[in-house]
């Protein structure tokens, strides 16, 4: 095996092992190829949904925070996908619990845009820090792909104001279907609203940041290959 399908397989900064093995995730470019915590971060909520299928609720919230725990001891060297699993997991839990205490199934389904919602604060603050939210996390879920763009890189900044955007809308969107429609119809409109423009979202400041990285990556290439000036005069005389 030479080195360069080695690291096709485990591309630096990636770890291997189960990851390595599913076919869908390994076929993927090695600059697309995500951060395996990113999948554990998703645990707590996965967990929860999953026992409220089959217990009460409130060993759903149990199971989830159980979840919870196991994320924040396996995420230490990524502590934004941490905070992305405990706010998940907040987000449900509390909707929950706001049902049981309520006996209201719209106060559980309210998770959805009052998580759209809440996470607002979180993107200004990170743009008025210099860091914005999309590139800290993206540099989290895909080093391979993003690790050589700066966290205050003007797409991340560009691309965290289109989400900011589109969180507010959803939450605006989301909450007038809540109090309007019957449960039914928001569980169904709810879902088509919210699923492919997520998806289309995801996919399109994916490509336009993968382009970037791509031509940051050329320039620092290019940029390092090519003799400084100082250089230049040194190697004449020698």
């Amino acid at each position: 095996m030479t080195a360069r399908s080695a690291q096709a397989i485990a591309p630096e900064g990636v770890p291997s092992g189960w990851y390595s093995s599913i076919p869908l995730l390994r076929q993927l470019p090695v600059e697309w190829q995500p951060n395996p915590r990113v999948f554990l971060s998703m645990l707590p909520v996965l967990v929860f949904y999953g026992l409220t299928k089959v217990a009460p609720a409130e060993v759903a919230i149990g199971g989830g925070f159980a979840a919870v725990t196991v994320v924040f001891a396996f995420t230490r060297e990524t502590p934004l996908l941490r905070l992305i699993a405990i706010y998940g997991y907040l987000i449900t839990a509390g909707s929950a619990l706001a049902g049981i205490l309520l006996t209201s199934e719209k106060a559980y389904l309210a998770a959805g845009p009052v998580g759209d919602a809440l996470i607002l604060p979180l993107y200004a603050w990170t743009l008025w820090r210099g860091w914005p939210l999309i590139g800290a996390i993206g540099r989290e879920i895909s080093p391979s792909m993003v690790g050589n763009l700066p966290v205050n890189a003007p797409i991340f900044v560009k691309v965290t104001l289109v989400w900011a955007g589109y969180e507010a809308i959803k939450a605006l969107v989301l909450t007038w279907m809540l109090l309007n429609l019957s449960i039914g119809e928001y569980l169904v409109y709810g879902r088509l609203f919210g699923w492919p423009t997520t998806a289309a979202l995801v996919f399109i400041c994916g490509t336009f940041i993968l382009r970037e990285a791509r031509r940051h990556r050329t320039e620092g290439e290019a940029t390092s290959d090519y003799p400084s000036a100082s250089s230049r005069p040194a190697a004449a005389a020698s």
